[in-house]
């Protein structure tokens, strides 16, 4: 893997191979059906038994088991939790918040920090954004005591503004995809640097769908995937450090645990120990490299569907519609709810595409189309804008 961090074995440098993980773990507060002729009668919004269902359900499948698996078998990863999951967390089940708080006090983990929200407002206001970080940051503090080095968006958009506004809040690290077109200049598998100055950890996307999507699909050319060809592949791999990033609800969700996912996760570490391939979090990995070039990625990307970009929340005429609509109700008596119905599911619920994230997503979608999606939305917008905007 070229160059490598070292390790000191009683006066012998022993060359360690690096991998680096990195979990989003994220719930949104989900809308109910919303009609039209419930406008100026009813403000209650979210679909609290389908959001409590939906909860529950990954915390028991996932949220629980595999953080619990990962403190045991002593993996090393940085998380990224939302504010809109950690307040379902402390409502529906807090015993969540205690296996996180456990795994981080091992001290195996990383907690980085985001949009509370899980919302696009980095693509239009860069005080809105800041305020939401500032948020975020609040609430990793007053349940962890942690002050977060490393930053990633909402889904991995980035882009060079983003970065800027994140240099400004004095965060050292960022995320983002590592796209075709960056890739075809710049191996995913090196630290590089943004046009701000962060250290710029690029996803090497697939090695990470190898897990995310194509685990247990029998008719990958590769299946079944095992902890030892894995580790196998990750060994050979160019470069410093592979960089897995993926949703946490991979394991025992999206492919559940009748799949193997649960013992391909518990071997992968004795696996890579074998082939002295070295599991650090996103901040010891920043530490041990000095980013390579800088970077310029002008127009914002993102890791969701095969596009790469912000087209799976603002790809279609409902979507814009729907965003442009929430921004104008920007001077409001209700900043916390209205940022509630700034979470970016809210808007990828309304994609018409089929995409295989979305096939993946689709048992998250409480909704039986994006038109439904859209019009609960929009009747809601405009009872909230009667509700609780100073202007008419």
């Amino acid at each position: 893997m070229g160059k490598c961090s070292y390790r000191n074995n009683g006066g012998v440098f022993l060359i360690m191979k690096n991998v680096v993980f990195y979990f989003e773990v994220h719930q949104p507060r989900r809308l109910r059906i919303y009609r039209m002729k419930e406008i100026g009668t009813n403000h209650d919004y979210f679909w609290e038994s389908k959001n409590r269902e939906i909860f529950l359900r990954a915390a028991h499948r996932c949220y629980i088991p595999t953080t619990k698996l990962l403190t045991e078998m002593g993996i090393n990863a940085t998380f990224s939790l939302s504010g809109t999951f950690l307040e379902q967390a402390l409502e529906y089940e807090p015993s969540v918040i205690d296996v996180f708080r456990e795994y981080f006090d091992s001290g195996l983990g990383e907690l980085m920090s985001e949009t509370y929200y899980h919302s696009l407002a980095s693509l239009w206001d860069r005080d809105e954004f800041l305020e939401q970080v500032r948020e975020q940051e609040a609430i990793l503090w007053k349940l962890f005591k942690v002050k977060p080095k490393t930053f990633r968006n909402t889904e991995l958009i980035y882009s060079n503004t983003i970065a800027e506004y994140v240099s400004s809040l004095g965060y050292r690290n960022i995320l983002a995809e590592g796209t075709d077109q960056i890739v075809s200049m710049h191996s995913p598998d090196y630290l590089y640097r943004s046009t701000s100055g962060l250290n710029l950890f690029l996803r090497n996307y697939k090695l990470s769908d190898d897990i995310s999507f194509r685990f247990s699909n029998w008719g990958w050319n590769e299946f079944p995937l095992t902890a030892d060809k894995y580790a196998r592949w990750l060994d050979n791999s160019p470069g410093d450090l592979v960089n897995l990033f993926m949703d946490y609800e991979t394991f025992g969700e999206h492919q559940v645990s009748e799949t193997g996912i649960f013992d391909f996760l518990r071997y992968l570490p004795i696996e890579l120990r074998k082939r002295d391939i070295e599991m650090l979090t996103v901040d010891a990995a920043a530490s041990l490299f000095g980013g390579r070039e800088m970077i310029s990625v002008p127009d914002p990307i993102s890791w969701a569907d095969t596009n790469r970009d912000t087209s799976p929340w603002l790809g279609n005429g409902m979507q814009k519609e729907a965003f442009s609509e929430m921004q104008k109700l920007a001077d409001n008596r209700n900043k916390q709810l209205w940022r509630h119905l700034q979470t970016s599911d809210l808007l990828y619920y309304m994609s018409t595409g089929m995409s295989s994230d979305q096939i993946v997503h689709e048992y998250f979608n409480p909704y039986k189309s994006p038109y439904y999606a859209f019009l609960s939305y929009m009747a809601i917008l405009e009872d909230f804008r009667r509700e609780y905007c100073k202007t008419p």
